[in-house]
C-alpha cells in the first residue's frame, strides 16, 4: 500500500469536507455553551446545550437541533432492487470538484485483477463487482466480511483513496474511545476557532462565532447526523492529530489529517473502523449506542442503503469529495455482515454502482 509516511503531505484542504449538503441545511439549532463573569471575577460555564450521559451510557436524546428518524417499520419481505437504481438527492449539489481541484492518487491493482480464490459465498457479489468495474470509468474497491463466520470478500485492496467524510467515523470512534478512559467526558467544552471552520458542510456553525463552546456529545452528534466538518475538526483537534493516528493504527486502518487534510485510506483500513464498532457492540453495547444512535439518524440514504433491501438494517457513513464517492456499513440482521465501497472518477455512475453492489452482497449473504 502507499502509506510510505505515517503523516502523508498532501496539497489540499479540507479532505474530509463534502460529507453532506444535509448538513448545510441545518438551522444554527441550540445556542452553544456560554461563558459569562461570575461574581468573584472569574469565568462561569452555563450549562451544556446537550445531554451529558454517563460515558458508558447511551445518549439520553439527540441534540435538539437534530432531525429525528422514526423507528423502522417493520417489513414483511425484502422490497425488490431494480436493475437502475434512482440515485439520492446528490450530497454536494452545490460542490465544484475542479474549484476545489480533488487530487488523484495512483492505483496500485491492476484496474481488473486476475480472479483470484474467491470464497464460494461472494462468488455472486465477486461477479457483479466485476461487471461494474469492467465499464466503471473511474476505479473501485470493495471489502464484504460476513460477521457470522468470517468469510471476506476483497477487490482492488491495495488502492488507496482521500476518505472525504468516511473520516468522520474512525474520529467518532476514538472520541468514544476516550471519553471510555476517562480522557474527555460528553459534557468537555471544546472552543470554535478559525481554523475549525470549512466553506462546505459548516452547517449551524455558519451563523455562529469564533469563540463559541461547544459540548463533545453535540459536536459527535453532528458529525455523524448531519456530517458537519466543523464539528469533526473540532473533535480531531481535541484528540490531537498524533492520539488519533494512533488509536487508528490500532483499529488496523491508520488515518490522521495534515494540516492540509485527511491522509488516503485504502478499504479494507476502512472495513478496519466498522469491525471496532462490531467489536464494541458485542463487548460494550451501551458504549457503543453513542455511536450507533448518531448513525440511525443520517441525513443521506442512499448507496449502500439504497441498494441494500431491508434499509432499516443499515447503519453506514458516506463521504463525497468529487470524484471520490464511497460509503461504508454494517448490515444488522440475521447474518450481519460490513461492506465498504470506494470509488474514484466514476461521477453520476457511483451511486448506482455502489447501491448494486449493495445489493449483490445482501443476495450472497441470504443465499447461504
Amino acid at each position: 500500500m502507499l502509506r510510505a509516511k505515517a503523516f502523508i503531505a498532501m496539497i489540499i484542504s479540507g479532505l474530509l469536507s463534502v460529507g453532506c449538503a444535509s448538513s448545510l441545511l441545518l438551522s444554527a439549532g441550540p445556542a452553544p455553551v456560554t461563558v459569562s463573569a461570575g461574581s468573584g471575577g472569574g469565568a462561569q460555564v452555563a450549562s451544556p446545550a446537550t445531554g451529558g450521559a454517563a460515558p458508558d451510557s447511551p445518549p439520553a436524546a439527540p441534540a435538539t437541533d437534530m432531525p429525528a428518524w422514526p423507528d423502522p417499520a417493520p417489513h414483511a419481505e425484502p422490497a425488490p432492487v431494480p436493475d437502475t437504481v434512482t440515485p439520492a438527492p446528490q450530497p454536494t449539489a452545490n460542490y465544484d470538484p475542479y474549484i476545489h481541484g480533488a487530487p488523484a492518487l495512483a492505483p496500485v491493482d491492476p484496474l481488473m485483477p486476475a480472479p483470484g480464490d474467491v470464497q464460494a459465498v461472494w462468488q455472486p457479489l465477486d461477479e457483479t463487482v466485476r461487471r461494474i468495474a469492467a465499464d466503471y470509468e473511474g476505479r473501485l474497491s470493495v471489502v464484504a466480511v460476513d460477521l457470522t463466520d468470517g468469510a471476506r470478500y476483497e477487490f482492488r485492496p491495495n488502492d488507496e483513496y482521500y476518505p472525504a467524510s468516511t473520516f468522520k467515523l474512525p474520529v467518532t470512534i476514538c472520541t468514544v474511545q476516550a471519553i471510555e478512559r476517562g480522557e474527555l467526558t460528553w459534557d468537555t467544552l471544546v472552543t470554535f476557532t478559525k481554523e475549525d471552520d470549512d466553506t462546505v458542510g459548516q452547517g449551524g456553525f455558519a451563523d455562529v462565532d469564533y469563540g463559541t463552546k461547544w459540548p463533545v456529545r453535540n459536536l459527535l452528534d453532528r458529525s455523524l447526523i448531519s456530517s458537519n466538518n466543523v464539528a469533526v475538526k473540532m473533535l480531531a483537534r481535541t484528540l490531537t492529530l498524533e492520539k488519533l493516528a494512533e488509536c487508528t493504527a490500532a483499529m488496523g486502518g491508520m488515518v490522521t489529517r495534515t494540516e492540509d487534510g485527511s491522509t488516503p485510506v485504502s478499504a479494507p483500513d476502512e472495513a478496519a473502523w466498522w469491525q471496532a464498532v462490531w467489536q464494541m457492540k458485542q463487548q460494550k453495547p451501551q458504549l457503543a449506542e453513542n455511536l450507533l444512535s448518531p448513525l440511525r439518524r443520517v441525513t443521506y440514504w442512499g448507496r449502500i442503503s439504497a441498494g441494500t433491501p431491508r434499509s432499516d438494517l443499515v447503519t453506514h457513513k458516506f463521504g463525497t469529495f468529487p470524484p471520490y464517492e464511497h460509503d461504508g456499513a454494517i448490515v444488522w440482521g440475521e447474518r450481519p455482515y460490513i461492506l465498504v465501497v470506494l470509488t474514484y472518477g466514476g461521477h453520476d455512475a457511483a451511486d448506482q454502482a455502489i447501491a448494486q453492489i449493495a445489493r449483490a452482497a445482501w443476495d450472497a449473504i441470504y443465499a447461504k
